[in-house]
């Protein structure tokens, strides 16, 4: 486990550090600003289709070597990233990346395969502790990198190689120090079972578990992709702040899930918790406009941080459940697809409420929409798993 979570640390970090420089790069190879948001998406188009073909892979082969193959594909994408010099070669380096992203389907099976109901919501928190810890040192590292001329190409290459590396060395621990779980016997055969994501569909829980996170990631991505802009136009945050803002979210949320989520569902359970999240994760998203200071702002951000740590391993535990063995990397990678289809959709949404409304409307906008997630999730449960029949049979 400690060995994952370095190497899902690792990667993570890599993605962090090319947030906040890419929109300098996309410029400086000739992208237009209005379209930069197009090219922040294809990251998330790319994980769309990655994420649940990644994971039915890894019911066929095993985990390792799907872990593997997407570090080392994201070990090319930042080589890309960095020899990029025009908009066509940065588009399919952001897509490539993001088709490697997929790989968080297969470490969230991996970590199912090496955990039992009683070990498994901890070590999940854990795995989601690696999200916040990128989204804190991946930044603050990029701009290190950078150096003080974030405009310069030299710099910005610098970021996209030094992502190269810790994937890199991510492939090495992987080879080195990370054994296979899934047993031969375990596996869904060597040909691809004929079952598409969307049939998952047809299982109540799993419905509304998929449905409802396509619902409140949408929301969370309304809130991320508008924060900047209203923070810096209500409040005449800087960029130095802004930072400062975003990597208290991440310690927030880092903190949560290593240290409180496991304890928190072994009480109360991961479908009352996940509902738990949500709606404190809607109550900070309404509020949050109505802040007149930075205090003010990062109490509301605190408690939106605190929701959205406890919704995401939530949903996890609840997917894995709802999952047998040999389809357990199949259904999370449907679950990572339905977030990557909310990352997509929010951002564009938000974009769309803004040039209409004032900047405060997104936010207000994403507060009801993770209210109607919160409906959506009503019925879930955890049931135990059941394997689904291939439809052609």
């Amino acid at each position: 486990m400690t060995t994952l979570f370095l190497v899902v640390v690792l990667d993570l970090i890599g993605f962090g550090m090319i947030i906040p420089v890419f929109p300098f790069y996309a410029e400086r190879v000739g992208v237009d600003p209005a379209a930069v948001i197009f090219f922040l998406g294809l990251y998330s188009l790319g994980q769309l289709v990655g994420a649940p073909a990644w994971g039915a892979l890894s019911d066929r082969i095993g985990r390792r070597p799907v872990l593997l193959a997407t570090l080392v594909a994201n070990v090319l994408a930042n080589l890309m990233l960095a020899m990029s010099h025009e908009p066509w070669s940065l588009a399919v380096s952001r897509v490539v990346s993001g088709l490697a992203a997929g790989n968080i389907s297969a470490a969230y099976a991996y970590v199912t395969d090496i955990t039992d109901d009683r070990t498994r919501p901890r070590a999940l928190g854990l795995l989601g502790a690696a999200f916040g810890i990128g989204f804190v040192l991946g930044p603050a590292f990029g701009g290190l990198l950078a150096g003080d001329d974030p405009d310069g190409m030299h710099g910005l290459a610098r970021v996209a190689y030094g992502a190269a590396a810790l994937s890199a060395l991510g492939v090495v621990l992987t080879w080195l120090r990370l054994p296979e779980t899934l047993s031969a016997d375990q596996r869904s055969g060597p040909c691809p079972p004929r079952v598409s994501p969307m049939a998952y569909l047809g299982r109540p829980v799993l419905r509304e578990l998929l449905l409802s996170a396509i619902v409140v990631v949408a929301a969370v991505a309304m809130m991320q992709s508008t924060l900047a802009l209203w923070a810096a136009d209500e409040l005449r945050v800087t960029a130095t702040t802004l930072g400062w803002v975003y990597g208290f979210i991440g310690v927030v949320s880092t903190v949560v899930q290593a240290g409180l989520t496991g304890p928190l569902v072994r009480r109360f359970g991961p479908a009352a918790l996940l509902r738990a999240g949500t709606a404190m994760a809607a109550v900070a998203l309404l509020l949050l406009p109505t802040s007149a200071s930075i205090t003010q702002l990062l109490v509301w951000l605190g408690l939106f941080g605190v929701g959205s740590a406890i919704v995401n391993p939530s949903y996890s535990q609840l997917v894995a459940t709802a999952a047998a063995p040999s389809e357990r990397g199949a259904v999370l990678g449907a679950y990572q697809g339905a977030s990557s289809l909310g990352r997509v959709i929010g951002p564009f949404a938000a974009s769309g409420i803004a040039v209409a409304l004032p900047l405060r409307w997104p936010f207000v906008a994403g507060g009801l929409l993770m209210l109607i997630g919160l409906a959506m999730q009503r019925g879930v449960v955890a049931p135990p798993p059941q394997p689904l029949v291939d439809a052609t049979a």
